[in-house]
């Protein structure tokens, strides 16, 4: 069950990580190289005021840390691993934000379905999603540039460490 945001709740991104990767260990938010993980991250830390990369291989993930190469992808996995890693995905972070956070999900399909499982398992409320109707990664590109302020929201740091 979905519950309503509460008054103070963190607009919190989740962003997809990417099969674009680099080849040697770098901080998450440089670590996922394709131009929609790049366009996704922009638009994240100007619209919300919590920024975190989810990974297949790593969950819940601060963008300063650093990660090694993997490959792994939610496509692999079948529905019921899927939705266990959305939950516990999403009950990684929970734990530093109160009131319960507004996630803000952009990701592809595969990785948003998990993230609203995992959302709606841990009662938390119903997850914007800017992209579920966008098709094709040039057309979310280009709706993420078109929709990204110039001017950036405060923000505050996340950490899972």
């Amino acid at each position: 069950m979905f519950t309503v945001k509460q008054p103070g709740a963190k607009r919190v991104a989740l962003v997809g990580c990417s099969a674009l990767k680099s080849k040697k260990p770098a901080p998450a938010k440089d670590f996922y190289i394709s131009p929609l993980f790049r366009a996704a991250y922009q638009y994240a830390e100007k619209t919300c005021d919590v920024v975190v990369i989810v990974s297949a291989f790593y969950g819940a993930v601060a963008p300063k840390t650093v990660l090694h190469p993997y490959d792994r992808s939610l496509r692999k996995f079948r529905k019921n691993d899927r939705e266990d890693w959305g939950a516990r995905t999403i009950g990684e972070l929970l734990p530093a934000f109160n009131p319960p956070p507004q996630l803000v999900i952009l990701a592809g399909k595969v990785y948003a379905d998990a993230l609203v499982h995992g959302a709606h398992w841990h009662n938390l409320p119903r997850p914007e999603e800017p992209l579920r109707r966008t098709r094709g990664c040039g057309a979310r590109v280009a709706w993420m540039k078109a929709n990204t302020p110039v001017v950036k929201s405060s923000s505050c740091q996340w950490s899972n460490q």
